[in-house]
């Protein structure tokens, strides 16, 4: 099945927005670090509660979003007829586009790390640099990933519309950020992007109730793919 999502997707629109994303959220965190430099003492931490602030908060889910919405638009475009056609039972489709999904995002998160220690080491001219926490909150940022990644493909089965989905994705991380601030644990990237700017790590109980909550919304969605799937196949 990965081979053949391999050969449906649009590489070059899905490699535009996984560049320039991860590089606007830096370069705009690096620019508020670099003219705070004063008050921002801390180096790397500093640079990092600056970057983590735009990216998390701001970014990361519209990338989701938009790349999910990117790989369902080409099965829109053909009219379902691949889905239609196949012997595969429709939840083998949604299962490839999820993990085809979740290996673009890993790229990311390491082009968009890479970019946070050649700005801070080139650019803020930062000393030697323990990537520990950093590794820590880029892993985290994947694994949680994962329910966003099943809600947007969710809806980009029953909307078709590119521009609709984003918009979408901007909603949601706007509530995301608002239920963050209240400590609740529902949209486990919007509380994460909190304890990243504030560097801290999340304590094991916390930890739990994001895996839950993650988990549970992925089952969730997943069903409703399928479900959602079918509907569209009639």
């Amino acid at each position: 099945m990965l081979k053949l999502e391999f050969k449906k997707i649009k590489f070059t629109n899905i490699l535009l927005v996984s560049l320039i994303i991860p590089l606007l959220a830096n370069a705009f965190g690096l620019i508020n670090y670099m003219g705070n430099r004063q008050i921002l003492t801390q180096e790397w931490q500093s640079l990092w509660t600056q970057v983590s602030l735009f990216y998390f908060s701001f970014f990361y889910i519209p990338l989701i979003a938009i790349i999910i919405a990117s790989l369902w638009t080409t099965e829109h475009r053909a009219g379902l007829k691949f889905i239609r056609l196949s012997p595969k039972k429709n939840i083998a489709f949604v299962g490839a586009k999820l993990i085809l999904a979740f290996l673009i995002i890993c790229l990311c998160q390491a082009y968009f790390l890479g970019l946070f220690y050649l700005g801070g080491k080139y650019i803020g001219g930062f000393s030697r640099i323990d990537f520990g926490i950093y590794f820590y909150y880029t892993g985290l940022s994947i694994l949680l990933a994962l329910p966003i990644i099943g809600i947007f493909g969710a809806l980009a089965i029953r909307i078709r519309s590119f521009g609709i989905i984003v918009l979408l994705s901007s909603v949601f991380t706007m509530v995301g950020f608002a239920t963050s601030y209240k400590a609740l644990k529902i949209i486990g990237l919007s509380y994460l992007a909190i304890e990243a700017n504030n560097f801290r790590f999340i304590s094991s109980h916390d930890l739990a109730l994001l895996a839950i909550f993650a988990l549970g919304e992925l089952m969730v969605f997943l069903y409703l793919s399928n479900k959602f799937l079918k509907y569209e196949n009639k």
